[in-house]
Order: C-alpha cells, then sequence, then structure tokens
C-alpha cells in the first residue's frame, strides 16, 4: 500500500474510539499502523464487529503482555522502528508501565508520542477519567431542558481524534527540519471546547451569535407531498435563494420578503411553507429547486445514503477485495492521484505477531521462546471472530 505517509510506522496502544479512528486515517493515507493489543482479548471493542471493522481496517495487530519482561522487551524493540507511538490511557497509566512520554522521548529522541485522554495530561481533572457524555457534559454540549440529552454523535471521541491526526501529521512535517519528534498531547474537553467557538467568543464577549439552527424559516426539515416524504431545505440569509423557492412552490406573494423579517415571521412563514410542500411530489421539485441553486433534498437512511449517486461517485464507501462484500468508509480526503486505499479489513487479534516481530529482527527459536514465556501471543483470536478466520 502506498499513499502521502508511506514509510511512517504507527505503533498504537489506543483503545476504543478516539485513537483508532486517528490511526485510521493515518493508515488510510498509508502508514503502517500496527496494533499492540493486550493479550486477554484485545481492544474491548472488539466486541462490536461493526465498530472495530470500522475503525481498524488496513492496520496489523500483535498481541503483548507488557507486565511481562520479554513482552515490554520487544514493545522496545518495536518502538526502534516507529514514527509515532499512540496512547489513549488516563494520564499516569503508561508512566505506570514504564513507558511515559518524558522517559520514552529520551530514548527514542525522533518519537512522537500522541497522547489522547478525556481531559488532557494537565489541569485539576487531568486524571479523571470519563467517555463522550462526560465530555460533552462539560463542554456545554448537553441540552438543560427537560429532557437533557447530549448531541447524539460520540463528537468528543470524533473530535479529538481528527485534532490528534493533525498534530500526529504537523509534528511529522516539523520532524524534517527539527530532527527531533515531541508529544502531542490533545484532550477530548478541549477539542469540543474548540468546536465551540464561535458560540462561547459571543457568548464571554456580548457579541451577536450566529444562531444554531438558524432562524430563517427556509432552514428546517419538512413533509413533502402525499407520501409525507422527508426533505431539507437549507436557506439561511440567502434572499435570492427564497425568491426561487417561492418561485417554485407557488408562493409569489411571500418572494420578496427579506432575511430580517423573515426571522421576525418564522412561525408564520414555516406553517407557509409545510402547506406549500404538502402539494408536491418530492421528486418532482427537487431537480427544479437545485437547478435553481436552493439547498434542497432528501433526507437519507443508511441504506440510501450507500446508494446516493454523489456518495458512490465520490468512492465514500467501498468494498473491500476479497472480503466477501465487507463496506467500509474511506477517509474523504482526495489528493490529485490519491484518495485513499482501503486494502484489508480489521485484522484479527494477534494475526501479524510472528510477521511484526520476524520483521524487526526476532528469530522463530526466539519467538518461541517468547510465546512460551508468555510476553507474546501469536493470535489470540476472540470466539466471535474465529468464524470469519
Amino acid at each position: 500500500m502506498t499513499g502521502p505517509l508511506t514509510g511512517i510506522r504507527v505503533v498504537s496502544l489506543a483503545e476504543q474510539y478516539p485513537g483508532p479512528f486517528a490511526s485510521l486515517v493515518l493508515a488510510d493515507l498509508g502508514a503502517d499502523v500496527i496494533l499492540v493489543e493486550r493479550p486477554d482479548g484485545g481492544d474491548p471493542s472488539r466486541r462490536f464487529s461493526g465498530h472495530f471493522e470500522g475503525l481498524n481496517r488496513n492496520k496489523r495487530s500483535i498481541v503483548l503482555d507488557l507486565k511481562n519482561e520479554p513482552g515490554i522487551g520487544a514493545f522496545h524493540r518495536l518502538l526502534e522502528t516507529a514514527d509515532v507511538l499512540m496512547e489513549g490511557f488516563r494520564p499516569g497509566v503508561m508512566e505506570r508501565l514504564g513507558l511515559g512520554a518524558e522517559k520514552l522521548r529520551s530514548q527514542h529522541p525522533e518519537l512522537i508520542y500522541a497522547s489522547i485522554s478525556s481531559y488532557g495530561q494537565t489541569g485539576p481533572l487531568s486524571r479523571r477519567g470519563g467517555h463522550d457524555l462526560s465530555i460533552q457534559a462539560l463542554a456545554g454540549f448537553v441540552s438543560q431542558g427537560e429532557n437533557p440529552a447530549p448531541v447524539e454523535l460520540p463528537l468528543a471521541d470524533t473530535t479529538s481524534a481528527l485534532y490528534a491526526t493533525i498534530g500526529i501529521v504537523t509534528s511529522l512535517f516539523a520532524r524534517t527540519s527539527s530532527g527531533r519528534g515531541t508529544h502531542v498531547d490533545v484532550s477530548m474537553l478541549d477539542a469540543l471546547v474548540a468546536l465551540r467557538s464561535t458560540s462561547l467568543t459571543s457568548s464571554l464577549n456580548a457579541m451577536t451569535p450566529a444562531p444554531y439552527p438558524p432562524e430563517d424559516p427556509g432552514y428546517g426539515v419538512f413533509r413533502v407531498g402525499p407520501k409525507r416524504e422527508l426533505a431539507a431545505l437549507s436557506i439561511t440569509g440567502e434572499d435570492h435563494q427564497w425568491r426561487e423557492l417561492c418561485a417554485v412552490i407557488g408562493l409569489a406573494d411571500l418572494a420578496e420578503v427579506p432575511t430580517l423579517e423573515r426571522e421576525a415571521r418564522r412561525s408564520e412563514l414555516r406553517g407557509r411553507l409545510e402547506e406549500a410542500f404538502t402539494h408536491y411530489e418530492l421528486a418532482d421539485i427537487e431537480d427544479e429547486l437545485a437547478s435553481r441553486g436552493v439547498g434542497f433534498g432528501g433526507v437519507n437512511d443508511d441504506s440510501a445514503v450507500a446508494n446516493d449517486p454523489q456518495v458512490i461517485a465520490r468512492g465514500t464507501i467501498v468494498e473491500i477485495e476479497g472480503s466477501g462484500g465487507v463496506r467500509v468508509v474511506r477517509q474523504p480526503i482526495h489528493f490529485d492521484d490519491y484518495a485513499g486505499e482501503v486494502e484489508k479489513r480489521a485484522p484479527r487479534l494477534g494475526e501479524h505477531t510472528r510477521e511484526v516481530l520476524t520483521g524487526i529482527g526476532y528469530s522463530e527459536s526466539d519467538i518461541e521462546d517468547f510465546i512460551a514465556a508468555g510476553g507474546i501471543v501469536p493470535a489470540a483470536l476472540h470466539a466471535d471472530e474465529r468464524a470469519r478466520v
């Protein structure tokens, strides 16, 4: 597999969601990502087959016992070949394993040491654990009305993963001139607070925010036609789009209502739109509105997403060759001559232990000795994975 990051090796101890999502992007871009998994079943998220498959394609898996001398020895030897070490433990855990950032970077000066944690490596909450809900709550994403609830997406996991990816790639670039690695410290809380940059800047400085969702009545989800099909309309302040919409759905008397007046009359105009849409089939007006530059279209479920012509044209969902029909979501960055290859499924637990150890200089007899000592496990398969081996 070749790509922009070909030749970069990432050793990952990160589990569950943020670290695997970050290393997924790196793997799709050509990096050799090696998962170092625990011997008692590996990454706990393996119990969710779709979750693990979706985050761990294009990677290799080895099993090492990092509390065992042969296992930790093999890990240090692997690090000698690595550009990046990624971990997602609570601060303090890696130090207790003898694998803290300061120690490893003194031994491997060029190593980029990437940590993703709930609250970061510093501050009064740094040693506290917490999953996505806890982070959303502190970052102000949980609604505080009658039915408080988080955003229905693991935002802290995904956002921190993307920031970690940016941090790693930036560090790799900086290393080309400095010759040294760095410690990339990504906090899930910091990542979510950063997402709220505009709203927090507005509230903290008594400035005017841009409300979300926008208050324009032309922004929302509507029922269309006798079939009551769902459609999303996304006009927010664009008077020209509003005029075109009114021309198509028979609301000529509202065509010249400007943005500020629309917002003031939001409830009334929303009702007029809802009534007008009942007289049209979605298929009859979607292309017409699109041709006039109006943001309007159907609402997809998972099957429709996978079969959407635009998604297909962009190659966003791909079938892994030789997988028996397994489809996954490719990373979304396109380059002139590269769009991210998906060559292999998520690895079985310990699938590449012998391969990786042989590649860093261990003989077959060394490996057999390590297996006997309990430091490594060549292929410790989960019961629920044996069916696809």
